[in-house]
């Protein structure tokens, strides 16, 4: 099962977060990150990072924004937001090249060893449908965004007809703070 998460990763102390879907199983964690990310590009060298669980509205935010009330273990990165987070070093890089509806890319399967794991106080809120949809329009967001990914035109346009569909429920169900996360995905594609 993919889990959506806050991957966050420190290179250079200049902090990062970005939403990844990851395998959790047992101590071990297992991600396929895009070329051309920020993730993908720390962890090209940077042997440690934190998996972050959080409310979906934090991941729809981590798509957009770096900037975070970031905490440090051992200088790992985590969001002060998260219910809980496990950190983990690297212990296996596998890179891939793929061929398939996003162009050709290279594609790094990276494995973690959890080292430690901390469990925060934050109250879960009630789930909004918002929420759900949000983090769909994250991940597609993700997707159409980055440059090295060369999507064709009928992938494209089934990804932007989502985002607005998305959107016009988000309007429907959500608070200001969720329609405006979701307005921003859509200007920053010029969908809006």
């Amino acid at each position: 099962m993919i889990n959506e998460v806050v991957v966050a990763t420190r290179k250079d102390n200049r902090d990062n977060k970005a939403p990844i879907g990851v395998y959790l199983k047992d101590k071990k964690v297992i991600m396929h990150l895009f070329s051309g990310s920020h993730t993908y590009e720390n962890l090209l060298t940077e042997d440690y990072f934190s998996v972050n669980v959080v409310p979906p509205i934090e991941i729809a935010k981590a798509v957009l924004y770096d900037d975070d009330n970031y905490l440090y273990y051992k200088n790992i990165p985590y969001l002060k937001s998260s219910y809980y987070v496990i950190f983990y070093k690297v212990v296996k890089r596998k890179f891939v090249n793929r061929d398939d509806k996003f162009g050709k890319h290279e594609l790094m399967i990276l494995e973690g060893e959890e080292i430690n794991r901390i469990y925060l106080n934050n109250i879960p809120e009630p789930y909004n449908r918002a929420d759900g949809l949000l983090v769909e329009m994250a991940v597609i967001y993700s997707r159409l965004s980055n440059k090295n990914l060369k999507i064709d035109e009928k992938t494209r346009k089934e990804m932007e007809n989502d985002m607005k569909k998305y959107f016009s429920i988000v309007k429907k169900v959500g608070d200001r703070e969720r329609k405006h996360l979701a307005e921003i995905m859509l200007k920053n594609l010029n969908l809006f």
